[in-house]
């Protein structure tokens, strides 16, 4: 079923029930934060194309207090895009510190990590933060995924996902990896809650 932000497999009653309790977000990194495309031979960095909507959407699962996490298979070089990302988020001063201490929750990073062990990464994290994958919504592109994906309450993908991936989500993203798939999700999640997002807090 379409929905204004994606694809809804199943009701939308269903996919409401599974975002009712949703109390944490784990993304991959490379094709749903970025595209999932290098630009390779250029000393020193490996440039991507990534949405400031998702960045956006970040801050808005923050403020509505959803648990963010990033569980990458990006490592070193390959991973300065997403390390500085999450540096600047952590540094927002909505996010909770010594002189802020009912801030946004920290945004978590994994990296160097696929397969079976992003899933022991997710479940560490989780346990960390008192949380559960019945709490719990995955956004991933690709096999390495697939474990994350399996244990979730909501399965998601963007649009631009490998097939085996897009046959399981309940929520396919409008826009493709890198393109806005991530706002995609949480303007849908938003939806659903009831939550004017012109009403929050966006840094």
């Amino acid at each position: 079923m379409w929905n204004k932000h994606g694809v809804i497999v199943g009701s939308k009653v269903e996919a409401a029930h599974k975002i009712r309790d949703l109390k944490a977000v784990i993304f991959d990194a490379d094709g749903v934060l970025t595209d999932n495309c290098v630009l390779e031979g250029l000393e020193g960095s490996k440039p991507r194309w990534r949405s400031h909507y998702d960045g956006q959407g970040i801050s808005l699962l923050r403020a509505v207090r959803i648990h963010v996490c990033f569980i990458t298979a990006e490592s070193g070089v390959d991973a300065q895009a997403i390390d500085g990302l999450v540096e600047r988020w952590n540094g927002l001063p909505s996010t909770i510190g010594v002189n802020n201490p009912g801030g946004w929750g920290k945004v978590g990073l994994f990296k160097g990590l696929v397969g079976i062990q992003k899933l022991e990464a997710a479940e560490e994290w989780l346990s960390e933060h008192n949380m559960t994958w019945a709490e719990c919504a995955v956004m991933g592109d690709d096999l390495v995924d697939v474990p994350m994906l399996r244990k979730a309450r909501l399965k998601v993908a963007p649009r631009s996902a490998e097939q085996v991936v897009l046959s399981m989500a309940d929520f396919v993203s409008r826009r493709p990896g890198g393109g806005g798939a991530i706002r995609d999700l949480v303007n849908f999640i938003l939806e659903i809650k009831g939550v004017d997002q012109t009403t929050l807090s966006t840094r």
